[in-house]
C-alpha cells in the first residue's frame, strides 16, 4: 500500500522525534540519511524541520539547505515544550500512550497511526491538537 502525504510526512516527522529523543541536549548535525528512509521521502525532511520548529517542538542552531530537498540541521534538539508533549497522553487506536511511545511506533516501522482513517486521531493529529492547546 502506497503511503499518502499526511503518512509519509508523519513517518519523518516520527524518524526526526526518534532520533532527537534519542540523542538528547546535544551538539549534533542531522542529515536525512540518519533518518534511514528512502529517496522518496527526502522532500518531506526540510518541511518537516522547519514545521517542527515552527510549532516549538524543536530548536535547530540554523539549516543549511542545499537543494530544494535535502540540507543539514546543525544542533537540533527537543525543546522543552516538544519533551513536554511528547510525556502527554494520547489515545491513539483505543489505546491510551504517551506522545513519545506513538513516535516510536511509527519510527520502528510498527504502526502508522494515520492509517486509521481519521486524522485528527492518529499520531500527527495527536501532535497537532498537542501542540495547538
Amino acid at each position: 500500500m502506497a503511503l499518502d502525504n499526511i503518512q509519509k510526512s508523519e513517518l519523518v516527522i516520527a524518524k526526526i522525534l526518534a532520533l532527537l529523543m534519542e540523542w538528547g541536549v546535544n551538539s549534533t548535525q542531522l542529515k536525512f540519511e540518519e533518518l534511514e528512509l528512502d529517496d522518496e521521502y527526502v522532500s518531506y525532511f526540510i518541511p518537516c524541520i522547519n514545521w517542527l520548529v515552527a510549532e516549538s517542538v524543536i530548536r535547530t542552531g540554523s539549516i543549511k539547505q542545499f537543494t530544494s530537498l535535502d540540507g543539514i540541521v546543525m544542533n537540533p534538539v527537543l525543546s522543552s515544550y516538544g519533551m513536554r508533549i511528547l510525556g502527554l497522553e494520547v489515545s491513539l487506536d483505543g489505546n491510551s500512550m504517551t506522545l513519545a511511545k506513538a513516535v516510536k511506533d511509527v519510527q520502528s516501522g510498527e504502526r502508522l497511526y494515520s492509517q486509521l482513517g481519521n486524522f485528527s486521531g492518529g499520531f500527527l493529529g495527536s501532535l497537532i491538537k498537542s501542540v495547538s492547546s
